[in-house]
């Protein structure tokens, strides 16, 4: 699933900073003003300017220059500086400082140099100092007691103080400039990618313990470098505000927040920053823009038995790592940041901070916070707006690690990224693993979108990754995404795995949204939890609102050694859409146990709508269907359990427990309505003598139609059992094999008595439900007609008892309703409309029903086909009929 990222191979071309002009020789020129009660001197002697004089208040003494540059192999020597802690020197002209040569302290004073109008360091700049050096160019500094020492409204003695300095004061600074040769580090070699720090250069350098600021406007370091052993360095790109200064006995720590504005810091041509020590030292980096290019390199590392410090890097907009070297006589080596436990380091790491509003990493640039020894990683932290990793190089993928390396006891730290958007791609990865005995750390990502894209040219996914390297025995980190949105595409992968002894870590994704779509030659789009040995596989669980694979899309859990598998379970409150294949294989949801020992895990999905279609799948199974080179697993296969409103099955969409050893693959279904088109299938086929899985299905409607087929069969033992709870089964047949149509199965290859069993179970259906028991006394038919004289005034045909709809829809016709005479009804439209012709203002009347004269019937006839009719004539018989009464005279 991923490849080593630490891998390089050999590539020749001559780096940029070997190609960097030797700066303009100038000068020496050290020139005191006549600002201060005791003003300074500077003598020449030789190469060494000896300077002396200035104005002592207690603990402080004060210079103050005209200018101050140093030629190349020159030396300015502050000398009887023994009684102080502080050297504060001022440039009050208007020229930049030109330092190519050496500044020297006696004793163990710390040096501030500032000067508004800009420095700049020569390539053969170096710092002979036992305390902290401070260079800046800034407009003053300020003291405790509110008074300061400005460069650019130099004071009289009144403002000379005997307090602490508290602060840098600026306004429009010049900039800084650090120039050099490069850092000429390099990695040790593919299996012990420890940074070779034996030929850097230190550039400018104090003492251990102590404080490298460098605080201005722009600052650029090209092929420069900074060091203090253990010590702390600080570099700033500010515009308007103050920046603080705190103790911290020894050295100084710089705050920032009463800046109004920042600026940019820019490290090219292989520059470096390097804080690395027995105790690893702290940097912090701050500005508006910061830029490491050309395999430069920030470095914070525990060489030895004392705790690491802290690498902060700040900026207000963004921060880049891009770039690797490849020099003619030395190993490569990558743009870097890091915190790393040495070889044979026993300290502990220093944690590595990254706060900005987009965080760029290209070109194989890395950023670590590993052990290579016995000493605890420190954590790494990126919170940004926007981070992007793209790519990688020859020499290893760009991203963001924190690695437990080969031979290493320590455990490795933690890797946390807070972010609105994070896209990973083209091989770039994120990773915490473990190559040693030491436990991985967790990689826990919080961000509103997460885009992984595509491989490396050389067939590495992009991705998220927390594995178990092969050789080791420590066990995984865990893995967490929390996210709105969630793609991967084009063969890019999170995966949590073992290559060994050690057990995965867990992977969990919590999002709105999840999509996997398509894959790449060597691997399909999605999520992974893996185990290849004898370490057991992670659980994969992902809540989210909806969930799409498309194209060739996975999520899966697997084993391929002796190792078990984790279990899969997917929550998804709306729907999950399985869509499609690629030359690959099918997009789907799988856990399997495949060419090994290890059992597979349990598949579980519970979501609103479950649709599986365009040959997608579902699969738990311990063999290969796609590739029968394969051997089958011989650990039993996991059971899929399935909770959905709605399942669709279309276009040979398949649940499948295929299994080839073992006693296990079910498939469990729980649904208001299942249906199945178009050659699709649910199946727990067993191959070669495993017995068939069971299938159950309970469920308010299944469909199963065009040769879509439920099946438990076996090829060399007993089939499985299929059993259907379902209030309705439209389509789908019992049948003792397969047909054309859609069947229900559970048959076996070795003949009847070896056939598994098919049970439906659906509601009972009672003949008699419907039924409504018929009265037994019959009724007298003279009794319901009654004849009427014709002197009564008008003839009546009238129904005695009861009749009309029935009570409910399932009786027969009873006496439930009473019968309605609309005799009266019509005699008192009669009479109303007798009043509206007597009435003064006639009406004009439309024919009505009302208007025709109701006839009484005499009689009835029967024609051929026995309908019956009742008449208004007696027909002429010669007898008489029932309806004639006795008391009626003969009819007019």
């Amino acid at each position: 699933m991923i490849s080593n990222p630490r891998k390089f191979s050999r590539l020749f071309w001559l780096p940029a900073y070997l190609l960097v002009a030797t700066p303009t020789s100038v000068s020496a020129q050290v020139i005191p003003d006549t600002t201060l009660p005791n003003n300074s001197v500077a003598p020449s002697n030789g190469q060494t300017i000896e300077i002396t004089g200035g104005t002592p208040k207690q603990s402080n003494l004060f210079h103050s220059f005209e200018q101050f540059s140093l030629a190349t192999g020159s030396t300015a020597l502050f000398k009887n500086a023994s009684a102080f802690e502080n050297i504060i020197s001022r440039v009050t002209g208007k020229s930049i400082s030109n330092i190519d040569g050496r500044i020297q302290v006696e004793g163990n004073a710390n040096l501030f140099l500032i000067n508004p109008n800009g420095i700049i360091f020569g390539p053969n700049a170096t710092l002979d100092i036992r305390g902290s050096f401070i260079g800046s160019t800034a407009n003053s500094i300020k003291f405790a007691d509110d008074n300061e020492f400005s460069a650019v409204n130099p004071q009289a003695s009144p403002l000379l103080t005997i307090s602490v300095p508290v602060g840098l004061q600026y306004g429009d600074p010049g900039n800084i400039t650090v120039q050099g040769l490069g850092n000429n580090l390099f990695l040790n070699s593919p299996t012990d990618p420890s940074v070779n720090r034996s030929d850097r250069p230190p550039g400018l350098q104090v003492d251990t313990g102590q404080t490298l600021a460098l605080v201005g406007g722009n600052l650029t370091l090209e092929g420069g470098n900074l060091t203090t052993a253990g010590g702390r360095i600080e570099l700033g790109s500010v515009g308007v505000g103050m920046v603080t200064l705190t103790p911290t006995n020894p050295g100084w720590m710089l705050g920032y927040d009463n800046i109004e504005r920042f600026q940019d810091i820019q490290l090219s041509q292989a520059a470096s920053l390097e804080a690395s020590g027995n105790s690893g030292g702290s940097i912090q980096v701050q500005g508006r823009n910061v830029k490491l290019t050309d395999a430069s390199a920030i470095l914070a590392d525990t060489l030895g038995s004392g705790s690491g410090g802290m690498l902060t890097v700040k900026a207000t907009d963004t921060v880049q790592v891009s770039g690797f070297s490849f020099p003619p006589s030395a190993p490569p080596f990558m743009s870097r940041l890091s915190t790393d436990v040495a070889p044979e380091a026993t300290g502990d790491g220093g944690n590595l901070i990254i706060e900005t509003g987009r965080l760029l990493i290209t070109d194989g640039a890395q950023i670590s916070t590993g052990t290579f020894s016995a000493g605890n990683a420190g954590t790494l932290r990126v919170t940004a707006k926007e981070l992007e990793i793209i790519g990688g190089s020859p020499i290893g993928a760009s991203g963001l690690f924190a690695p437990v390396e080969a031979d290493a006891t320590g455990n490795g730290g933690n890797l946390t990224i807070k972010t609105d958007r994070l896209q990973i791609s083209n091989g770039a990865q994120i990773a915490v693993s473990t190559f040693g005995s030491g436990n991985a750390g967790a990689l826990n990502i919080q961000a509103n979108q997460v885009e992984l894209i595509g491989i490396s040219p050389e067939g590495s996914p992009s991705g998220l990754f927390a594995t178990v390297e092969s050789g080791a025995t420590g066990n995984g980190g865990n893995l967490l995404i929390e996210s709105d949105r969630l793609q991967l595409t084009n063969g890019a992968q999170l995966a949590v795995s073992t290559f060994s002894d050690g057990n995965a870590g867990t992977l969990t994704v919590r999002t709105q949204n999840l999509e996997a779509i398509g894959g790449a030659p060597r691997g399909s789009s999605g999520l992974f939890a893996v185990s290849r040995a004898t370490g057991n596989g992670g659980n994969l669980l992902i809540e989210t609102n909806s969930l799409r694979l498309v194209d060739g899309g996975q999520i899966a859990t697997a084993t391929g050694g002796s190792g078990n598998a984790g279990d899969l379970i997917v929550k998804a409150l709306e729907s999950v859409e399985l869509i499609g294949t690629t030359e690959l294989g099918r997009s789907g949801l799988f856990s399997s146990a495949i060419n090994g020992t290890g059992e597979g895990g349990n598949l579980t999905v519970s979501t609103g709508k479950l649709i599986v279609r365009d040959e997608a799948t579902i699969s738990v199974s311990n063999f290969s269907s796609r590739n029968p080179n394969i051997p089958p697993g011989q650990g039993a296969a996991g059971n899929l359990n399935v909770d959905a409103n709605l399942i669709l099955l279309d276009n040979q969409g398949i649940l499948t427990a295929e299994a080839a050893a073992g006693d296990r693959g079910n498939i469990n279904l729980q649904s208001d309505t299942i249906f199945l088109r178009r050659d699709s299938a649910i199946t727990t086929n067993a191959q070669d003598t495993a017995t068939g899985g069971n299938i159950t299905l309970n469920t308010d409607i299944l469909g199963a139609f065009e040769n879509s087929d439920i099946t438990a069969n076996a090829k060399q033992s007993f089939g499985g059992r299929v059993i259907i709870n379902a209030q309705g089964v439209f389509g789908a047949q019992f049948r003792g094999q397969l047909t054309p149509e859609s069947d229900v199965t559970a048959s076996s290859n070795l003949g009847a008595q070896f056939n598994g069993v098919v049970q439906l179970n659906t509601p009972d259906i009672n003949p008699n439900q419907a039924l409504v028991k018929l009265p037994s006394d019959l009724v007298d038919r003279s009794t319901q007609v009654v004849a009427v004289c014709q002197k009564t005034g008008g003839n009546e045909f009238v129904i005695t008892g009861r009749g009309g709809l029935p009570e409910v829809p399932a009786q027969i016709l009873r006496d439930g309703t009473v019968w309605e005479d609309l005799r009266l009804a019509w005699r008192g439209n009669q009479e109303l409309e007798a009043k509206n012709q007597n009435s003064p203002t006639p009406k004009t009347r439309h024919p009505t029903r009302s208007q025709v004269p109701i006839i009484e019937a005499r009689g009835w006839v029967m024609d051929a086909n026995g309908q019956v009719t009742l008449v208004s004539h007696l027909p002429q018989t010669p007898s008489q009929s029932w309806y004639a009464s006795s008391q009626c005279g003969s009819v007019k």
